[in-house]
């Protein structure tokens, strides 16, 4: 019986998101579904003001301008915010008044503007370094919002199962729409139990017909967090738990969900 092949991971390092900006909507196209619809519907509930932090490319900031909310999206990769701005200026004139682009840390970030509801999704919150960081961007987001407005996470739950080392074949994608290359993405992904973190490395490998030209590595680790970790978090900011779903359907949270969204209230005065 032959065995399966042992691949060695690459040392982990973690590179920010720069490297990642030609790729990124590759691997994450434009919010849309059942996703697009929640957040849709959490604006309509709190107000069209809408502020997210980890904007990235604009993959969910464009279509909620397309949907008519004013919205500022804040991110500390300026290669990100170019490929938002892109994607911005290709919306049309009226999406890309609705839709403001800041570079920002999302912990320490000051606005002038006054918003609804400030959002961290699609797992960003979990690239914050540790607990203290996430805490700190929820107080500043809280600081953002008006009274009786909202905070809102969007993550995945750590299971046992996050915690076991993997390894993704090499899958081929799309093909570089600047260059027309073919591409093909690595995965390696180890756990790190000294921080309790999932550490992914990528190798993304470009090539011209048969010949490999260009190889570029990302590397990201995600805190593994517990739903009671992240409600506490919420509770620890000064805000109110208004509802935690396990799904873009509202479905209540189980150990099973594929999402844990957690959404608090900021004080009304």
């Amino acid at each position: 019986m032959r065995r399966p092949r042992l691949v060695t991971p690459p040392p982990f390092r973690e590179t920010g998101y720069d490297p990642a900006a030609q790729v990124y909507d590759l691997e994450y196209p434009e919010c849309d579904g059942a996703e697009l619809d929640f957040w849709i519907t959490e604006g309509r509930r709190f107000g069209p003001r809408l502020l997210e932090f980890a904007v990235g490319t604009g993959r969910m900031a464009v279509p909620l301008a397309r949907q008519g909310f004013q919205i500022t999206g804040v991110d500390t990769s300026a290669a990100m915010l170019k490929r938002a701005a892109a994607r911005r200026a290709a919306s049309g004139r009226s999406t890309s008044a609705r839709l403001g682009l800041q570079r920002g840390d999302m912990r320490t970030c000051r606005l002038t503007d006054v918003y609804d509801l400030a959002l961290v999704g699609f797992n960003s919150y979990l690239l914050l370094p540790d607990q203290s960081a996430r805490q700190l961007t929820l107080e500043n987001a809280a600081a953002h919002v008006r009274p009786g407005g909202a905070v809102a996470v969007d993550v995945f739950s750590a299971t046992p199962l996050d915690a076991t080392p993997d390894h993704e074949e090499v899958e081929f994608l799309e093909r570089d729409p600047s260059t027309g290359r073919r591409i093909t993405r690595e995965r390696f992904y180890t756990y790190d139990e000294a921080t309790h973190r999932g550490c992914s490395t990528l190798i993304y490998r470009y090539y011209d017909g048969p010949l490999l030209v260009d190889e570029r590595r990302l590397g990201y680790s995600l805190a593994l967090v517990t739903r009671d970790d992240v409600v506490a978090e919420f509770v620890a900011a000064g805000l109110q738990i208004d509802a935690v779903y396990g799904d873009y359907t509202r479905r209540p949270w189980r150990d099973d969900s594929p999402n844990l969204i957690v959404i608090g209230r900021t004080a009304t005065r």
